[in-house]
């Protein structure tokens, strides 16, 4: 199978380059976010406000340049501007381990702002693929190396930090985060032609207001709470609650993961059908797992509620992002991606601050208690949105032949090592 017609790359080298750059990606964004956190806390004595307001600086920042910049540019430009943010990206991370407390305000902008460009043009790379089949094997290929990485991550982290402690870690871990800069300039930019008469760059309002696309917001949204709170403060409500030590607190991210990779191999080998009904199960084990983490008596138990939280992580975000594809056609879908990237990033943004002060004033158990009316809610806002789109998120699988993952499992496992 070829890529899109002008570039020579056949489908198993475009899914390598695709697994390497989201690897590098997401593996240093996601140690950024769970360390960072530790680092403030634990080295520069952070509350929980605090803590929860430097994460929302990061992801504030991702959400300004990838709203403001990335999603207004055409695809030369834009490919220029991902480049240089990869190379940015990386150059940023052994400044970490001589941070102080406000240098590192800076920095968690600073990598913010270079993040913005970097997960949306991948997802939107996939249009470089003309054929159907490949463009969604291809999605869902993203969407494991995302797990993957997710899953490698926090137990490099772990051991890294064990070693060398917070600081230096950022230091140790700048060849994953090098990965970015390296692969960045190889990624496909999809042709967007030329507009036709009458037509040009799709409308703002055309997008926010589709029902496939609020879907997917939603339907993201649903984890996307549960989700903040893991990030900024599971480490640290097991190191609270069951006196575990800092790398104990890291590696425990990598049972979340690894449920969070099965779920989406197994999209990968069986497509889904109907996307909604694959919604509801991913917004009832969140709201499960959720109740357990809270109720958790020992660290076993608080072990396998994560494991647990893990499905709908790798469930939710692999269904959005399907669903767009389904929902845009090819000059809508980078726009589409951007501000689908942006709304996940200005949400999060806000949430690690709110959740922070919940903890500062009420503890960690309060906390998670009260996201669970807050997910149950979102849920049923989705449910509403996706039977008005299911023309497009109901349909039968475009992904049938399974045995062609055979050869992609492979470089997923070997980028996770």
């Amino acid at each position: 199978m070829k890529a899109a017609k002008g570039s020579g790359d056949s489908f198993a080298v475009i899914a390598a380059i695709v697994i390497l750059v989201t690897f590098g990606a997401r593996a240093s964004n996601n140690m950024i976010a769970t360390t960072l956190p530790l680092l403030v806390k634990r080295l520069f004595n952070f509350n929980g406000l605090a803590v929860g307001l430097i994460a929302t600086a990061f992801m504030g920042s991702t959400f300004v340049s990838s709203t403001f910049i990335n999603a207004r540019l055409p695809a030369a430009s834009r490919r220029k501007f991902f480049v240089a943010a990869a190379i940015v990206y990386a150059a940023l991370f052994p400044l970490y381990a001589f941070s102080s407390p406000l240098t590192v305000w800076v920095l968690a902008v600073a990598a913010g702002m270079a993040l913005g460009p970097i997960m949306p043009n991948i997802m939107t790379s996939a249009r470089s693929l003309r054929d159907l089949k490949a463009r969604e094997r291809l999605l869902t290929i993203y969407t494991l190396a995302l797990s993957t990485s997710l899953l490698v991550g926090p137990a490099i982290d772990s051991v890294i930090v064990k070693y060398v402690g917070l600081k230096a870690s950022f230091i140790f871990f700048e060849p994953i985060a090098a990965l970015v800069a390296v692969m960045a300039p190889l990624v496909r930019f999809p042709e967007e032609g030329r507009p036709s008469k009458g037509s040009g760059m799709p409308r703002v309002t055309s997008i926010l207001t589709n029902n496939g696309f609020i879907a997917a917001s939603l339907n993201n949204l649903t984890y996307s709470v549960p989700f903040a709170f893991i990030t900024s403060f599971a480490g640290l409500y097991a190191e609270y609650r069951f006196h575990v030590s800092n790398s104990v607190a890291l590696l425990l991210y990598s049972l979340f993961y690894t449920t969070s990779f099965l779920g989406r191999l197994v999209l990968a080998i069986r497509p889904p059908y109907n996307v909604v009904r694959l919604m509801i199960l991913s917004s009832s084990l969140t709201l499960l797992g959720l109740v357990a983490a809270w109720a958790s008596p020992t660290l076993l138990v608080y072990m396998a509620a994560l494991l647990l939280l893990g499905i709908p992580h790798g469930l939710t975000y692999t269904l959005s992002v399907i669903s767009i594809s389904r929902t845009f056609d090819p000059r809508s879908l980078n726009a589409a991606n951007s501000y689908f990237f942006s709304i996940m990033m200005i949400i999060g943004s806000g949430l690690p601050a709110a959740l922070g002060a919940i903890v500062t004033a009420a503890g960690y158990q309060t906390t998670i208690l009260s996201i669970v009316p807050i997910v149950a809610i979102i849920f049923g806002a989705t449910m509403f949105f996706a039977r008005r789109a299911s023309a497009v998120l109901v349909r039968p699988s475009v992904i049938t032949e399974a045995p062609k993952l055979a050869f992609i499992l492979p470089l997923i496992v070997v980028s996770g090592t």
